[in-house]
């Protein structure tokens, strides 16, 4: 694949082809041209209009914006003239009507022997105005103006506040005490502060956050902050020993679950309130609906269910952790026939994607994340994913598969085993070393299962494989007999050990890779041979990177080669055979 360098042509037309989105705009002139106090068609607005643009690209993020474009052929302007003096006199314009002060990077693109001006506008962690008192922001193919509710969000995106740790002036005044006689705050729900202290002591004797009163506790646990003397509950304190007053302030903490059946029908449940009593409402209902399937490998017997206890769990407890609590949206659960969709409000957080989701982690919400684990809901950041990924893997199911909307992530599991065969292959690897597979080794077998014959280079691009352990990975599957090498060339590709291979289709396929093999080394034999007229036994095992071992294997090929009378014998010299093609 061509690597496509910034700023160049190619990068250009690829811009060009997506059209005007919500990091990219088309200008035909870089100032107004107005006639008879009239503008004329098809020039670019004022340096007011542009500052708008800059402002709401900033506020998104980042974007570029194509000067000497026309808009809607995205032909490029033939008057369009580029000159540095008006390029400077626009960057102090635009710095002039933006606030805080934005500062674009002009580049000159020569296209078609023709200077346009591309004006890139970078991402910025602050949020930005036009002089007028305008908060916009880019929307698809325009800007709009920034709802008062979507500030919080936009400044958690950008990293200006943790919303977890934000805190709330509520107006709610105490009506009664702790056990030491201080006042509870009007805002927080005595009973959920204990069964809260109860659960973390229970589950962490030695925990530090056990203090001696309610103040000292909450405090620690990040679920108060002190602001200008006050002490003030955060989002986190307010979702778990918040009052039902409090948690008004948060009308989207909702989790919606809609059970479809087959004949159209559909079950609705909705859960809000308190951060865990909603999990323990909702994960009791998705567990009690959890249906086995019987399998049968060999001498064993296996229940699987459709969608693993485990599973379901840490899907539940990774979408309360770090959904954006600052969107107007709830957490949406839905299940069909033969899948399971968990939706969640907000994108993946920064440095986070659909392909690194399992190796990266960026808490979006820490202080949610700290009670969830000191109440063992959750463990380390990123564990929940890799007992997600090994309890599919070892039933024999499709890995979740990530998709971020405009607005949210949804992440959907299947039902359906789709591979016995792993199945029994974790079954087999306890059986043999008396201890469950990891994850590490799941990913291994799974590709190379999958992909039926792999190399060394193809497994360490396998989607989530752990490249720095592959080699010793891999020499452990060896040794198992779980996996076998074939082809001994210097392209030496992994296919699951004939041990292991049960069933017609599997032996077919096993024999077929074997084939395959055997024909490619005849292939490489063939090519010596019209290249260097002749060959022995141990120059092929050379070429072949085969051992001593393989001069059977070898005399065999040679056998199918003469009697497929691609060869023939050209001498024989002190015992040993010389082979040649023959003509």
């Amino acid at each position: 694949m061509e690597k496509l360098t910034r700023h160049s042509i190619q990068w250009f037309y690829n811009l060009l082809a997506k059209g005007e989105c919500d990091t990219l705009d088309f200008k035909e002139q870089l100032e107004d041209k107005v006639t008879f106090g009239k503008s004329i068609k098809n020039f670019a607005p004022k340096y007011e209009e542009l500052a708008k643009d800059v402002v709401a690209f900033a506020n998104k993020k980042g974007g570029f914006i194509f000067i000497g474009i026309v808009d809607d052929t995205k032909e490029l302007n033939q008057e369009f003239e580029y000159q540095d003096a008006k390029v400077f006199e626009l960057i102090r314009q635009i710095q002039d009507r933006t606030a805080p002060s934005i500062t674009i990077k002009p580049h000159r693109l020569k296209v078609d022997q023709t200077d346009i001006l591309l004006l890139e506008i970078p991402f910025s962690t602050q949020l930005h105005r036009t002089s007028k008192g305008e908060y916009l922001i880019r929307s698809n193919d325009g800007n709009r103006a920034i709802e008062s509710y979507e500030i919080a969000t936009i400044q958690a995106e950008k990293g200006l506040i943790v919303y977890d740790q934000k805190t709330w002036d509520l107006p709610f005044n105490s009506v009664e005490n702790d056990k030491q006689g201080n006042p509870v705050p009007g805002w927080q729900d005595l009973n959920y502060t204990r069964d809260l202290f109860v659960r973390i002591q229970r589950e962490k004797p030695q925990s530090p956050y056990l203090k001696n009163t309610t103040n000292e506790f909450s405090e620690t646990l990040g679920l108060v902050k002190e602001e200008s003397g006050k002490q003030l509950p955060t989002t986190t304190g307010i979702l778990f020993i918040g009052n039902q007053k409090a948690l008004k302030e948060f009308p989207y903490n909702q989790i919606k679950y809609i059970r479809y059946y087959e004949d159209g029908t559909y079950t609705p449940y909705e859960y809000s309130g308190n951060l865990i009593e909603m999990a323990d409402a909702c994960f009791a209902q998705l567990k009690s609906e959890i249906k086995l399937k019987e399998f049968h490998f060999g001498l064993f017997r296996e229940y699987i269910e459709d969608y693993p206890e485990v599973v379901l769990r840490e899907l539940l407890i990774n979408a309360l952790a770090h959904r954006d609590y600052s969107r107007q949206q709830i957490i949406e659960i839905r299940k069909y026939p033969n899948y399971l969709e968990f939706e969640s409000p907000g994108h993946f957080p920064q440095g986070i994607n659909e392909t690194n989701f399992l190796r990266k982690t960026n808490p979006r919400n820490p202080g949610i994340m700290d009670v969830l684990r000191e109440i063992t809901y959750a463990e380390k950041a990123g564990s929940g994913f890799d007992k997600i990924f090994t309890a599919l893997l070892s039933k024999g199911k499709n890995l979740p598969r990530p998709q971020q909307t405009d607005n949210s992530i949804v992440l959907r599991i299947e039902a359906d085993v789709y591979s016995e065969k792993l199945a029994e292959l974790s079954l087999l690897y306890k059986q043999t070393t008396k201890k469950d597979i990891d994850l590490e080794k799941l990913l291994v077998l799974n590709s190379i299962y999958t992909g039926q014959k792999l190399t060394f280079q193809q497994l360490e691009q396998s989607p989530f494989i752990n490249t720095y352990q592959l080699r010793k990975i891999l020499n452990e599957l060896r040794d198992l007999e779980f996996i076998e090498t074939t082809g001994k060339t210097s392209d030496v590709k992994y296919i699951i050990h004939k041990s292991k291979i049960v069933g017609i289709a599997d032996e077919k396929q096993y024999l077929k890779q074997k084939q395959q093999d055997i024909f490619r080394q005849k292939q490489i034999i063939l090519k010596y041979l019209d290249e260097f007229e002749e060959m022995d036994n141990k120059t092929a095992r050379e070429i072949l990177n085969l051992t001593d071992d393989d001069i059977y294997k070898v005399s065999r090929m040679f056998k199918q080669l003469k009697e497929e009378e691609e060869i023939e014998i050209s001498k024989n010299d002190k015992g040993i055979t010389y082979y040649k093609r023959k003509k």
